[in-house]
């Protein structure tokens, strides 16, 4: 299957070049992937070849500048997240060499390696807290004079000896502890050598590309408030002017209004401001710390949160970067395409004495209409919704009536209330629109699905490819609408260590172990247990042993009885009337006397 695909697209581009038309192996196979959605399709890899050869070739059709620049998104574009992880991956595998041998060093032989282990040490600190060129002197000296505050040299040999995970993490610990203190050094103005002025590199950053994007977001918003108003016009109005209106210029303004909306972008800077918020009260708490001569292990914590805060802007400059990368390649690629398709004079012929609103304008225009039917579909208003603004939409929030009976983008006003239905949520531009929607929601929602798959430009648009791939048994809209997928959030907390731990020493995951233990198991159950003894056998001898099985026995003496010991009676006289020291002393045995007693 994946040999055939790529015959098929080595074969498209061959039939592209015969044309005189360069295209890529990435977007041949973003379109095929498009295609196969329409069950049309799917046996039939001839014209499928045929159709996309066409698409590629008519360079005038504007919904081939929508495809390019969702393919150039979808590979180029990426979150946050994702930005910064690539950025730091790449710095750690710059350092990771150098790591590694730090780290597999056991024994320190002579003062030689001693030095070049301590260089080593020096110049993965200064790489991975990217303050500074490791490589100029003045760089090196700092971060040698900082480290030597904290670590002394001679605590190498005791470094060596520690485990790979410990001296891993006692280097990522004193990078922290250096860079924060390199940088405090450097707002109290007595070090700082190579290190960026990042705050100010930011802010002036941030306000130029803001400049530039929001200059080129009015110059695209004019043109689709325009587009809209045209589209408004050819929807609602019951006569129109045939050779201006014709089919291919309809066409043509509701191609240049999608692709017009496509390409809004927008940039937020809340995430650095608040860096930048927690950088000057870092920096206020140390500047204290140290005035009263705080003990080190106070500051040391607050040396590596400092870090941490510098780290993170210089993450939002790669993200900066990347953004202002980005936007000029998508200017790039949509310029390149405007040439060819946008024509000012016939927007103008079309718009004619048409008012032209923002979307703002629109929005207030039915604003305190709220939609009060729509058939068995439920309606939120934003009064009485928690969480109302955080509703996902379906159709980026445009009125999915217009979209589905026209095929244009119209915003549709939340404010008039929320239509749902299985799971998803409409929004639309006027009442009578939300009514005609509530008479049969499930035919309207797979008319939507079935244009989107016969014009897929906009699959990528609306984010819906799960959903149009569930279409792709039938040829046509029936009657028993397929089941689609229903998404929702939903968070699930299990209770912590609910059952004693257990490790089972002889537990496997390997499937093949597993079935070798069974098929041992199994043999040896299909075994037989026999004897064979020889004719002459060399010591041998038989030993017998009888065993009784235990019981219980009592013995019993005849008589209880007892012994006692005799005792001793004494007995002192002539006390009284003498001048020496002889007493007399008389003993007997208490049997001795037992006639007396009785």
């Amino acid at each position: 299957m994946e040999n055939l695909r790529k015959e098929m697209i080595e074969k498209i581009i061959i039939m592209c070049l015969e044309q005189n038309v360069n295209t890529t192996e990435d977007f041949v196979s973003f379109l095929i992937t498009l295609f196969h959605l329409n069950p049309i399709y799917k046996m039939d890899d001839e014209n499928l070849i045929r159709d996309i050869v066409e698409k590629i070739c008519n360079e005038k059709k504007i919904s081939l500048t929508i495809l390019k620049i969702q393919l150039y998104f979808a590979k180029h574009y990426h979150t946050r997240d994702e930005v910064v992880k690539r950025y730091r991956l790449r710095l750690h595998q710059k350092s990771g060499p150098l790591v590694a041998e730090i780290c597999k060093t056991e024994k320190i032989a002579n003062r030689q390696e001693f030095e070049k282990l301590y260089q080593k040490i020096l110049t993965v600190i200064t790489i991975l807290s990217g303050l500074g060129n490791p490589t100029v002197t003045a760089v090196i000296q700092e971060v040698s004079t900082t480290l030597k505050s904290i670590f002394q040299p001679l605590e190498l040999e005791y470094y060596v000896k520690m485990s790979k995970r410990e001296k891993e993490e006692q280097l990522m610990e004193l990078m922290c502890i250096v860079a924060g203190i390199r940088l405090f050094n450097r707002d109290c103005q007595r070090g700082g050598e190579g290190i960026d002025d990042l705050p100010a590199i930011l802010q002036k950053a941030i306000k130029r590309s803001r400049e530039i994007i929001m200059e080129f977001l009015e110059h695209l918003m004019t043109k689709i408030y325009k587009f809209t108003a045209i589209v408004e016009k050819i929807c609602f109005a019951k006569e129109l002017p045939i050779n201006i209106f014709s089919r291919k210029n309809i066409e043509w303004a509701i191609d240049m209004l999608t692709v017009s909306r496509q390409q809004e972008i927008y940039i937020s800077d809340k995430e650095i401001q608040n860096y930048l918020e927690r950088l000057q009260k870092r920096f206020f708490k140390l500047h204290d710390t140290v005035r009263y001569k705080t003990a080190i292990p106070s500051t040391e914590p607050q040396f590596i949160d400092l870090t941490d805060i510098w780290m993170g802007l210089q993450d939002e400059v790669i993200i900066i970067s990347g953004i202002n990368n980005f936007f000029w390649e998508l200017q790039t690629l949509t310029t390149k395409n405007y040439v060819n398709t946008f024509n000012e004079t016939l927007m103008l012929d079309m718009l004619s004495d048409k008012k032209v609103l923002t979307d703002a304008e629109r929005l207030e225009l039915s604003m305190g209409e709220l939609i009060d039917e729509c058939g068995q579909c439920t309606i939120y208003y934003p009064n009485d919704t928690v969480d109302f603004e955080n509703i996902n939409l379906e159709f980026l929030g445009f009125c999915a009536w217009m979209f589905i009976r026209k095929g244009v983008l119209i915003p549709g006003n939340p404010n008039n209330g929320v239509v749902e239905w299985k799971g998803k949520y409409y929004v639309f531009c006027s009442i009578e629109a939300a009514k005609e929607f509530g008479k049969d929601p499930d035919r309207y929602v797979y008319n939507g699905l079935n244009f989107i798959r016969n014009n897929f430009e906009y699959v990528y648009l609306f984010q819906v490819y799960d959903d149009v791939r569930a279409l792709q048994t039938q040829e046509m809209i029936s009657e028993q609408a397929p089941d689609l997928k229903i998404r929702n959030h939903q968070m699930v907390q299990t209770d912590l260590h609910i059952l004693p731990s257990f490790i089972d020493k002889n537990y496997s995951s390997n499937i093949w172990e597993l079935r070798n233990k069974a098929l041992h198991l199994a043999t040896i159950s299909r075994y037989k247990t026999r004897s064979t003894q020889t004719h002459k056998s060399n010591f041998r001898y038989g030993v017998y042993v009888q065993a009784a099985p235990p019981r219980d026995k009592e013995v019993q003496t005849r008589r209880d009885n007892y012994t006692n010991t005799k005792k001793l009676l004494t007995y002192i006289f002539g006390l009284r009337g003498r001048n020496d020291d002889n007493q007399h002393v008389v003993s007997f045995l208490e049997t001795e006397l037992k006639h007396l007693y009785e």
